[in-house]
């Protein structure tokens, strides 16, 4: 019974991941596209500098391209308490 309930809590534990990285690509293109960037692609970035000890908190690697066409790559964290930041 109680392995039920721990897999049970396991599964909606990584739904709500799944669901909060969603969340996250969208707000992170959102305020990619207000920099002028274009060609967004974004990375979730586990390992990336800054990640661990972190609690809470997400990082991502964004790839774009500026407004004179040169390809940049570009860091964030996002939080559900802190909302999106650059890190640079």
């Amino acid at each position: 019974m109680e392995f039920l309930i721990l897999s049970c809590l396991a599964a909606v534990a990584i739904i709500i991941r799944i669901f909060l990285h969603y969340i996250d690509i969208d707000g992170i293109l959102s305020a990619a596209r207000k920099k002028g960037w274009r060609n967004v692609k974004v990375e979730w970035a586990p390992f990336a500098a800054g990640a661990f000890f972190e609690d809470g908190e997400r990082c991502y690697r964004v790839f774009y391209l500026d407004e004179q066409g040169i390809k940049n790559i570009a860091h964030c964290k996002t939080s559900i308490m802190t909302g999106l930041f650059w890190r640079e």
